[in-house]
């Protein structure tokens, strides 16, 4: 008999005889969780952490914290029947601590050195009404203990202007930007401005605004900025959004799972990091954009920690999606310009602007012929840079409204891209130059990303309506599925090698979410933070990795299902 299930079974049977049957499902996990992970793939030069952790009351999957101290490195992992294991550490001091809602526990110190297991227990203990409702993120959060969790009335209390801000600001940015961003009159002004294409920045062309001004009638307005002034102005408390609906958590699931966070660090020249869309190199690298101010393309070494950010000749360029070409060229689009170009050996920046002040650039994607295609939300229309010609097309979108958002390209080069307005995937043929249009079984909507399974199935999130999309280009047929939590925004849907698809769910404040198409079921992966994830890669091996964005603290992260199949720290399409 294997050895290490012959231990596994006689700790079961002694855990059963001494504790009885109130142990056997923790004792049956634990087993199980020990097998499992003691096959998960050590790196060389790289730690182990495990442990214990014990409450006076059954609990499931509690969160396990350790931050190395030294590199601001967060790994996260979850229990399974009291036990915990985190593999693949760098070597170092770390911080320690275990989060579970109604529950409390001290941060302890420990050293992680290379090939050698350090082991942390931890005894919970029941936290009085008071602490739970002071930090109610506790249990999958690392959140400042100032922001409260509240019910959707107390965030957003009934009265003059709250219909205009569910129809407009909630609809698209979800439940908790604007508590997020106050701001006094003048302030709630511009921004609306911003999104009502009247500040001549933001450019007055061709339908760009997103709120339309025709959308808002006599009187409106101005309820609006008097409630956002009166609820999310200067001075008002932190809050987000209470969902009384525990998230549903597979704790065999979890128990072979791994989070790793390389956190950002705010710097006078760099205040606040705002990071997006990961994509990898040749080399391993994983790329994102800064849009904070000043702007950035940045690179993560996941193999050290170490981050080399490449400032943008505008500070303000508010870069949004970004690939890596066949020949190591890092590409970008964003704010005035359609594309941008970094030569990573060099640093030398080449920029192709925009033709009309407002049609930023927003997400670029590759065809086969290493064509670089992309949408242009404000513009409301899709480009093309040819490699051949190193010129730009534009191709205006039928719809006047549709704001071109997501694009994916298929193995016939085919383009597809979502309409975030337009409720609709479009498809372009480049060589009829030829729309055709799928609206969405859910009207209206807002869709903001697409993925392409192996057999050419088109995967959306209805953002607005807290569903996942599924598009049979060969019949036209769509079918719609609705995740399990209410408030559910689903931002992007990516596949992996085997078609599950991966949904990042700003609406719950920090989780991936895992559809088996041939299941039909979703498993959640709570995320080390509350935030959105507004775009996944995933590595050959099964790696997804993400940003945090509107997180407290900005980073680079990576969610490692089973760490069983880590091979290498690096990240590769």
């Amino acid at each position: 008999m294997n050895r290490k299930l012959r231990n596994s079974k006689l700790r079961f049977w002694l855990g059963a005889g001494l504790a009885g049957c109130a142990l056997l499902v923790g004792s049956v996990l634990g087993g199980l969780w020990e097998v499992r992970t003691a096959e998960a793939s050590a790196i060389s030069g790289m730690g182990t952490l495990t442990g214990m952790v014990d409450a006076p009351k059954p609990f499931q999957a509690a969160q396990v914290y350790a931050t190395h101290v030294e590199k601001d490195v967060v790994y996260m992992v979850y229990t399974a029947g009291g036990r915990y294991r985190a593999v693949n550490l760098f070597p170092g001091n770390y911080e320690v601590t275990v989060q579970k809602k109604g529950f409390e526990a001290d941060v302890k110190k420990v050293t992680v050195k290379a090939g050698q297991e350090a082991r942390v227990n931890f005894s919970l203990s029941e936290a009085d009404a008071d602490a739970v409702r002071k930090n109610e993120y506790a249990g999958s959060r690392t959140i400042r203990g100032d922001v409260a969790l509240v019910p959707y009335d107390e965030l957003y209390p009934p009265g003059p202007g709250r219909a205009t801000a569910e129809k407009t600001c909630i609809y698209c940015h979800g439940v908790n930007f604007l508590p997020g961003n106050p701001r006094n009159e003048a302030g709630w002004n511009q921004a609306l401005d911003y999104m009502m294409n009247r500040n001549e920045a933001f450019g007055a062309t061709q339908g760009a605004s997103m709120i339309p001004p025709e959308s808002l009638q006599p009187g409106e307005r101005e309820a609006l900025v008097a409630y956002l002034v009166k609820h999310f102005g200067p001075g008002t408390p932190r809050r987000a959004l209470r969902v009384d609906v525990e998230m549903p958590l597979d704790e065999e699931a979890l128990s072979k799972a791994m989070y790793v966070e390389y956190r950002l660090a705010n710097t006078d020249g760099m205040p606040r990091r705002r990071a997006q869309e990961p994509t990898f190199d040749h080399d391993g690298n994983v790329w994102f954009t800064e849009r904070g101010t000043p702007s950035a393309i940045s690179r993560l070494d996941p193999r050290t920690g170490t981050i080399t950010d490449f400032m943008n000749p505008d500070p303000k360029g508010s870069p949004h999606g970004l690939l890596v070409d066949q020949d190591g060229f890092v590409w970008w689009a964003g704010r005035d310009v359609h594309l941008g170009r970094l030569h990573p050996e060099s640093g030398e920046m080449v920029q192709y602007p925009v033709i009309e002040k407002g049609w930023h650039g927003h997400t670029p994607v590759l065809d086969s012929k290493q064509n670089i295609w992309f949408t242009m939300l404000p513009g409301n229309r899709i480009g093309k840079w040819d490699r051949a010609t190193d010129k730009i097309a534009l191709y205006e979108i039928p719809s006047q409204r549709g704001r071109p958002y997501g694009i994916v390209i298929d193995k016939d080069d085919k383009v597809w891209f979502a309409e975030f307005h337009g409720c609709q995937i479009t498809r372009f043929d480049p060589v009829t130059e030829k729309f055709t249009e799928y609206p969405a079984l859910t009207q209206p909507c807002l869709i903001r990303r697409l993925g392409l399974d192996s057999k050419g199935i088109v995967w959306y999130g209805v953002f607005s309506g807290g569903k996942l999309g599924r598009l049979d280009p060969s019949t036209g047929k769509i079918v719609e599925y609705d995740l399990p939590m209410p408030f559910s925004q689903p931002y992007d849907t990516w596949p992996d090698a085997e078609d599950n698809i991966w949904i990042t769910d700003g609406g719950q404040g920090g989780a991936l979410i895992r559809f088996n198409p041939r299941t039909e079921k979703f498993t959640y992966y709570p995320s080390p933070q509350r935030t959105d994830m507004p775009k996944v890669s995933i590595t050959r091996d099964g790696a997804i990795w993400y940003n945090p964005r509107s997180s407290d603290r900005a980073a680079v992260g990576v969610l490692y299902p089973d760490v069983s199949k880590m091979q290498t720290l690096a990240a590769y399409f």
